[in-house]
């Protein structure tokens, strides 16, 4: 939802395929949802996407239905989304609604001695980047820890 919100402030029109219902926080959804120049594909998967040296089309089907459209289209973004792997942490650490491990600002969780980071946790911005500087800070976290056990 963020992307969509981001590239339809400067595009003419897009188009928005999701597999799945539209999942996120409310409000930005509403949002993205109010924009004149977006069309949602909500249920939809994208079949094919065509062109020679540039791309000119997409191909989807509706998951429902099984019916296939073609768009005309000029570009393509891909953003996956996430469903984190928090399993391991259900009934230990607290978990937020999207089911991302519950940290502060320092990788702890409110369990002492339990640290988490990346992309399961509710640090926001998923990206290689942040998760990296967020498992090197839980980590330090952690050896203080230990240092103050021993």
């Amino acid at each position: 939802m963020e992307a969509a919100d981001d590239v339809v402030k400067v595009a003419d029109h897009i188009y928005l395929v999701s597999v799945t219902p539209l999942t996120g926080d409310q409000v930005l959804i509403d949002k993205v949802k109010g924009a004149d120049n977006l069309t949602m594909f909500v249920e939809h998967e994208v079949l094919e996407i065509t062109g020679e040296k540039f791309v000119d089309a997409i191909r989807i089907r509706d998951l429902k239905t099984t019916q296939e459209r073609e768009l005309e289209v000029s570009g393509v973004f891909v953003e996956i989304g996430l469903l984190p792997n928090s399993g391991l942490a259900r009934g230990v650490a607290t978990l937020n609604r999207p089911g991302e491990i519950e940290v502060n600002c320092g990788s702890e969780t409110g369990v002492p001695g339990l640290f988490a980071a990346g992309d399961v946790t509710s640090v926001p911005e998923k990206q290689i980047v942040v998760a990296a500087g967020e498992g090197a800070k839980a980590a330090l976290q952690a050896h203080r820890y230990l240092q103050r056990l021993s």
